[in-house]
């Protein structure tokens, strides 16, 4: 199969998603609001359309966004189904192995992805992959039901820190607008997604917090096998202190790096520095202010290996307290 190497029209995605009879839509490992959010209404585009459509992820999908789905996730990709996969900047990072003929369509707004699919729709500027599902929506004129419309909310909310991120735009703005006409309540969402942790979540998150180090304007936090074992939480409880280490003031980079079995996974989030370039100085991605990678040392390990890229960068490390 010959890989399409520049980005499709939305028209042109939009056109072949209605040839389609059989399909199944992945997300990105470790999957958030964004992921699941552009995932389901994909999902809900394509049974409009007419199609078989099933959502399939290895990893367990995070409780708090389970509500979303229109179906319990399958955890394998199922036989004679075109995959779909969304907001995955590389073939290797999607919820189910790719198979060797590759994907059928890459939809994504991560600027470093390679356009790995036959089909591909990227769009950095958009502020979530799910702008980008709403795009397909508009364009095959498929109304936005409150099922769908909650999906998309879900996923432009939290690919914009709730609408705080400099990644918002008077677009996304505006769909926001169409999806509430929709009716999605806002506040119905913020109680679905934002009250449903658990104790183990909030004792990790604790814990991330406590064992956070200042380096100038850098902050970073670990977290430990031990720290998983002391609070009963999991390294995707513990993926929610990211936000909580940005209210630091004089804080330009935060990383939060917690102990997953192969190593480390990272987390890094600035308002100017360019920590998409650092983490693919770790074979890793994102955007340019919010990326991510995995290496395989230990936590603390992996902070003296990150401070040592960070002397490169454009930013103050002071010294650690």
């Amino acid at each position: 199969m010959t890989m399409q190497r520049t980005t499709n029209t939305t028209r042109e995605v939009a056109n072949l998603l209605k040839t389609l009879d059989r399909v199944a839509v992945t997300t990105h490992v470790g999957a958030d609001g964004d992921a699941i959010g552009a995932s389901a209404a994909l999902v809900r585009l394509m049974r409009t359309l007419g199609a078989e459509a099933v959502f399939c992820h290895a990893e367990e999908v995070p409780a708090y966004l389970r509500w979303l789905l229109p179906d319990e996730a399958l955890r394998e990709l199922p036989p004679d189904h075109d995959l779909l996969v969304v907001d995955t900047s590389r073939a290797d990072r999607a919820g189910v192995p790719v198979p060797e003929a590759g994907a059928l369509l890459n939809l994504d707004h991560h600027e470093d992805n390679p356009l790995y699919a036959q089909f591909n729709l990227l769009d950095p500027r958009a502020a979530a992959s799910a702008e980008i599902v709403a795009g397909l929506y508009t364009e095959l004129c498929v109304p936005f039901e409150k099922p769908a419309a909650e999906a998309l909310y879900v996923g432009i909310r939290t690919d914009t820190g709730g609408f705080t991120f400099r990644n918002i735009s008077p677009r996304a703005h505006e769909l926001v607008a169409d999806l509430l006409r929709a009716g999605v309540v806002p506040a119905e969402v913020a109680e679905r997604i934002n009250r449903r942790g658990s104790i183990e979540q909030l004792r990790i998150v604790g814990v991330s917090l406590a064992n956070a180090v200042r380096y100038g304007e850098v902050l970073i936090s670990t977290v430990e096998n031990s720290d998983y074992e002391r609070t009963g939480a999991t390294e995707l409880d513990s993926k929610e202190s990211i936000d909580q280490l940005r209210t630091v003031e004089g804080i330009d980079v935060v990383a939060h790096l917690r102990e997953v079995p192969h190593g480390t996974k990272g987390s890094l989030r600035s308002e100017t520095v360019d920590v998409g370039e650092i983490a693919r100085r770790f074979g890793g991605g994102g955007h340019r202010l919010a990326a991510g990678y995995t290496t395989p040392r230990r936590p603390r390990e992996a902070r003296e290996e990150l401070l040592a890229i960070l002397k490169q960068a454009p930013v103050d490390l002071g010294g650690g307290r």
